[in-house]
C-alpha cells in the first residue's frame, strides 16, 4: 500500500502493483516507470506517497543530491502541487517540483502556480514500424548505415536473453565497461558507477520485473544489448542499452531489431527516455526521428501572489 500524504515510504520491489496502477492510465512518463523508479533509486531514497489520488515522488537529484518533488495525476493537480511546494517549504527542500508531467499540469492557472518547460527532461517516443523498416527520406541514412553494418559483419546475430541468467548478466556489464573505455578514448569523460549500480539491482530483483534483454552477438560475443519493458496500450520502455562503438553501425542494427521484436508484441510506441541535456544525446536521439515527445514542466508559486494563492 502507497501511504496517504504527507506520509511516505520507501520504493519496495513489491510497491510495483500500487505505483502501476498510477502509471498505467497515462503515457509512460519514464520517471514514473516502476522498473525506473526501482532501478535508479540507487542511494536508497527515493519515496512515495498519494495526494489526492495522484501518485507523489520524492526524487534525490543525481548531480547535486538534493531533494524535490514530483506527481503524477490529474485529480486537483493545482491543489496537489500547492501543497506539495508547501510540504517542501516546510522540509527547506527545493519548492520548485520538477519532472510533472504534461498531463498533470493541463489546466493551472497562471495566477497561481508558474509552469516551465523543462525540455532536458523530456521523453522521446519512437513508432517501431518506422524504426523496423526505415523506410523513406527521413530514414535515407540510417538505412545505409544499417546495410554497411549488415555487410562488414555477415556473421552478426541476435539473441533474446533472461536477464536472470548470470552469463547474460556478466556480459552486459562487460558491454557496459568496454562503452565506457571507448568514450574514455575519444577523450570524453563519463562515469559509469551510477548507470552500473543501477542495472545490477535490476539484476538481483530480475524475477519481479518483466523485461526484454536482446542481445547482439558476434563470433560468440555481445557486442550490444538493450533491455526494454513491454508496456500496456501499445507501449514500451528502453531501461539501458549500450553497444561497443568500434564496431561502426551496431547502434542502427541494434535499434532495428529491437523495434521489430517490440513491433511484433504489439508495441507501436517506443519510449528511449530523456536526453537530459546532453547535447551529443540529444543529437543522435533526433537523428532517428521522434513521433513525438511526453513533455515533462517545472512548476512553482506565481511571484505575484503566490502567498495568497496559499
Amino acid at each position: 500500500m502507497i501511504p496517504l500524504f504527507p506520509e511516505f515510504k520507501k520504493v519496495g520491489v513489491n510497491d510495483r502493483e500500487a505505483v502501476e496502477s498510477h502509471a498505467h492510465r497515462y503515457p509512460p512518463y519514464s520517471d514514473f516507470n516502476f522498473t525506473s523508479l526501482w532501478a535508479w533509486d540507487t542511494s536508497n531514497e527515493r519515496m512515495i506517497s498519494e495526494l489526492n489520488g495522484n501518485l507523489v515522488v520524492r526524487f534525490t537529484d543525481y548531480s547535486s543530491h538534493e531533494h524535490f518533488f514530483s506527481f503524477l495525476g490529474t485529480n486537483e493537480p493545482e491543489h496537489t502541487a500547492r501543497e506539495l511546494i508547501r510540504h517542501a517549504e516546510s522540509l527547506s527542500i527545493s519548492p520548485t517540483l520538477q519532472l510533472v508531467p504534461e498531463v498533470s499540469v493541463t489546466g493551472m492557472r497562471a495566477s497561481v502556480l508558474a509552469v516551465g518547460e523543462d525540455k532536458d527532461h523530456f521523453d522521446y517516443l519512437y513508432s517501431t514500424e518506422e524504426l523496423t523498416t526505415l523506410k523513406g527520406i527521413r530514414f535515407k541514412g540510417k538505412r545505409q548505415m544499417l546495410m554497411r553494418f549488415m555487410r562488414a559483419y555477415p556473421e552478426v546475430y541476435v539473441e533474446i536473453g533472461d536477464l536472470n541468467n548470470v552469463n547474460i548478466q556478466k556480459q552486459i556489464i562487460s558491454i557496459l565497461r568496454t562503452w565506457e573505455s571507448n568514450k574514455k578514448s575519444e577523450n570524453k569523460e563519463y562515469e559509469l558507477q551510477h548507470e552500473e549500480t543501477a542495472i545490477t539491482r535490476l539484476f538481483q530483483t530480475a524475477d519481479k520485473h518483466t523485461l526484454v534483454v536482446t542481445g547482439i552477438f558476434l563470433k560468440g560475443s555481445m557486442i550490444a544489448f538493450s533491455i526494454d519493458e513491454i508496456l500496456p496500450k501499445q507501449y514500451s520502455i528502453t531501461h539501458f542499452a549500450k553497444a561497443d562503438s568500434s564496431n561502426r553501425g551496431i547502434y542502427d542494427f541494434l535499434n532495428s531489431k529491437v523495434a521489430l521484436h517490440l513491433a511484433q508484441n504489439d508495441t507501436a510506441l517506443w519510449n528511449w527516455e530523456q536526453d537530459l541535456g546532453v547535447e551529443s544525446l540529444r543529437r543522435s536521439k533526433l537523428s532517428y526521428r521522434p513521433t513525438r515527445f511526453l513533455k515533462k514542466y517545472r512548476v512553482s508559486l506565481a511571484k505575484s501572489d503566490g502567498e495568497n494563492a496559499l
